[in-house]
This record gives C-alpha cells, sequence and structure tokens, in this order.
C-alpha cells in the first residue's frame, strides 16, 4: 500500500503534558486521580484505544468517552480505568465484553433525565449489575444534562435504587475561554447546587466542572480536571492558560513529501478556477495531501506546508486552490530540494507557521474540528525516544528504528 502521509504521535510529549496537568490539579504535586482524560471521536481521531492504553499506562485513572462503544473500546484498552460515557444512554449493551466490564463497575454513566435514569435502572435490574452515575447539571450550555429542580429528583432516585450509586455531579461551562467571569459565576453556580444537595451527595462523590479551557481557574477544578486538547499538547488560548501549562508540548506531528517537482514559466495559471496566476518563473512541487485527508481550504490566505530542503525547513505558500488529493507548493525560494523531501503538514514546533492552532486559524475552524476531520486513510504512527514504537510502557515493542523523517512517515 501506498503510503502519502503519516501522523506521527509521540509519547513522551503526551507524557509530559499529562503529568503538566496533573501537576496543576494536583496544587503542586501529580495527582492522576484528579484527572479524566477525554478522548471522544476515537481520541480526537489520532485512535483511542492505542492513546487510551498508554495513557493507563502513565498514570491516568478515568476516561471520558461520547457513546457506549467508543468507552467499551477505551476500558478495553486502558485495563482497570474507569471510563465515563457522555451521551444519554437508555439501554445496555450485554455482549460479553460489556457486560465483564459492568459487573466490574469500570462503565459509567451520565445521567442526563429522570426518564432516561428510569430506563437504565430497569437495564441494571434486568442484568443483576450496579451502575456507577454521574449526574450532569446544566449551567448553561444548553444541551445535555438537567436544571436543579430535576437534578434534585434524580439524586433521590439514584440514592434510594438498589441498581445506582452516585460516582460523579459534573456540569460543563459554555463559555470558560471567552468570558472568565461568566464561567466563574457559572462554578459558583455548581457550587450552590451541591451545597443545595447537601446529603444527595455522599462523601466520596467526585465533582467535576472543568475542562481544558477552564483548568487554568482553581475555583473551577473541584475534585477532578477533564482536559482533552490539553492532553495532545495545546490550549485553546494560551493567554487564558495557568503558567502551570505554559510548557505543554504538542504531541501529534503529520509529515507528507513531495512527490514532483517542476518548473512553471511566468504567467500561467495554476488549479481549478484558474485563481492563482503566478507572475514569476516558478519552481513547483506536488504534494500528495488535500482536504480529502482533512486538510481544508483556507478561508484567510494560501495555506503554507513547511519544506525541509537543504537550507532547513522552510515555510512555502500553497499555489491555487486546495485539491482533493494534492496541492501545489511554491519551491522557488526554498533552494535546492530532493524530490522527495520531507514536508510538514502540522509540526510538533509550536513556533511553526503550520503549528496545529495556526493551520485550523487559516481554515477558520477550531483545533478541534481539524484534528477531529484528519482521514482515517493516513497511518497513526506512536513513536517514543526516537523510535516507533506500539507502546512506550508496559508493552515496549519497538517495530522499527526511525533514524529520518521520512522513515518515520513512510518508513
Amino acid at each position: 500500500m501506498t503510503t502519502t502521509s503519516s501522523i506521527r504521535i509521540d509519547l513522551d510529549a503526551l507524557e509530559g503534558n499529562l503529568e503538566a496537568v496533573a501537576r496543576l490539579a494536583g496544587g503542586g504535586v501529580p495527582d492522576w486521580k484528579r484527572v479524566c482524560a477525554v478522548v471522544k471521536s476515537d481520541a480526537y481521531g489520532l485512535g483511542a484505544p492505542r492513546i487510551a492504553g498508554s495513557m493507563a499506562e502513565m498514570g491516568v485513572r478515568t476516561f471520558a468517552a461520547y457513546n457506549p462503544e467508543e468507552a467499551l473500546a477505551v476500558a478495553t484498552a486502558a485495563r482497570g480505568a474507569d471510563v465515563l460515557v457522555l451521551m444519554p444512554v437508555h439501554q445496555l449493551d450485554r455482549g460479553g465484553a460489556a457486560m465483564h466490564l459492568l459487573a466490574d463497575e469500570k462503565l459509567h454513566f451520565t445521567a442526563h433525565s429522570i426518564d432516561q435514569v428510569e430506563d437504565l435502572e430497569l437495564e441494571a435490574a434486568g442484568l443483576g449489575i450496579v451502575l456507577p452515575m454521574h449526574l450532569e447539571l446544566d449551567t448553561g450550555m444548553g444541551r445535555g444534562g438537567c436544571e436543579e429542580h430535576d437534578a434534585l429528583e434524580i439524586l433521590a432516585r439514584i440514592q434510594t435504587s438498589p441498581r445506582m450509586r452516585l460516582a460523579g455531579v459534573m456540569t460543563h461551562l459554555p463559555d470558560a475561554l471567552d468570558d472568565a467571569d461568566s464561567a466563574r459565576d457559572r462554578g459558583r453556580r455548581f457550587q450552590a447546587f451541591l451545597n443545595q444537595a447537601g446529603d444527595l451527595i455522599p462523601t466520596g462523590v467526585v465533582r467535576h466542572a472543568a475542562a481544558t479551557a477552564a483548568i487554568h481557574d482553581p475555583t473551577l477544578r473541584f475534585d477532578m480536571v477533564r482536559v482533552g486538547l490539553a492532553w495532545t499538547g495545546h490550549q485553546p488560548r494560551a493567554a487564558a492558560m495557568d503558567r502551570g501549562l505554559s510548557k505543554l508540548q504538542p504531541a501529534l506531528s503529520w509529515w507528507s513529501r513531495l512527490i514532483q517537482v517542476r518548473r512553471l514559466a511566468a504567467g500561467r495559471s495554476i488549479g481549478y478556477g484558474c485563481t492563482t496566476t503566478i507572475d514569476r518563473d516558478t519552481v513547483a512541487g506536488l504534494v500528495p495531501v488535500g482536504y480529502a485527508d482533512g486538510l481544508p481550504s483556507s478561508r484567510t490566505g494560501p495555506h503554507r506546508l513547511v519544506v525541509h530542503g537543504q537550507r532547513g525547513a522552510v515555510s512555502v505558500p500553497v499555489l491555487g486552490r486546495m485539491n482533493m488529493d494534492q496541492c501545489v507548493v511554491d519551491l522557488t525560494d526554498v533552494g535546492p530540494v530532493a524530490p522527495n523531501a520531507d514536508v510538514e503538514i502540522i509540526s510538533a514546533d509550536p513556533d511553526s507557521a503550520v503549528s496545529l492552532p495556526r493551520v485550523a486559524a487559516r481554515s477558520e475552524v477550531m483545533p478541534y474540528e481539524l484534528l477531529c476531520g484528519l482521514s482515517a486513510r493516513i497511518p497513526r504512527m506512536i513513536v517514543a525516544g526516537g523510535v516507533r514504537t506500539e507502546s512506550k510502557h508496559a508493552h515496549g515493542v519497538v517495530v522499527d528504528p526511525v533514524e529520518t523523517r521520512s522513515r518515520i512517515g513512510f518508513g
């Protein structure tokens, strides 16, 4: 099979990012019990089973996934960890693997409404199991969860049910990134509800509100923080983040290579719609990456890629429109370059012209959206300590020494 690009996931960076979050959550000392790693959408397109398995080996004991299928895959890979299902679930999987995890109370469920809780109670009774439940209070997000009056009814139902136990109470802050004062108001509303609920929330129940955008605020961390983008090494907005997360290291990079280099005369157009006309003789390179791979068209001027030539890494513009499977770049100012030179689409260097936030900004999408849109046809390769490996810790099977970037991408 011909590989036209690859995504590299650096476990050393991943571990450093998670430790920074655990240290921040623990008040200066890493406390892994206070970290919930959110691995929705196949760990933002990076491969949830491998990512979660590695995270569990690093010390993460709690995960969150969106649906039961995702949660089952994560719990199977991250042996012994608890996995919270975020969506409203009304029926339980009765398959063998799921039943084992349900019996061990490793699959946790979010309580959104009294009807849903009643449905799950019947399901649990039929299976003879106890379900760990996390009540979600809606403090302004307006999607899942429930209002205070319904939340008290749900807590009372869980408290009296022999088939459920309250494991957590949670909320999700809609404006932690954009309005810190409003986020704190919502945090106070959450705390007021916790106080109001009193004995309906027993000692030991985990309270959690903060996602990546809010963990800089100690008043919003409660007992546990939920992190998604932070474990990838990125921050929603650097200026808003705690200094404890200032050294996050991007854990992923996306590599391709040139597959053709040719000279084009000044005055000719390039690409669909003839939207670009070059005004000088141009050395053009063809890169086998396009919007089908998850690199959307730029909305704010041309995309840029980084080409590695004899003069080092050089940022170059994409010429013309983004194509489905390929794009053209201007190599005129790169200097001598091999016809199969390495090309960075997304760099692990936070200062690069092709860092994840910069690529996302050119496309006017959130970094989350760009990550989740990366095509499944691109191989994901785990790298630790300069070698390609299946896992850094428990498995430690090195399958391919990495000597050059080309071998990382196309070995």
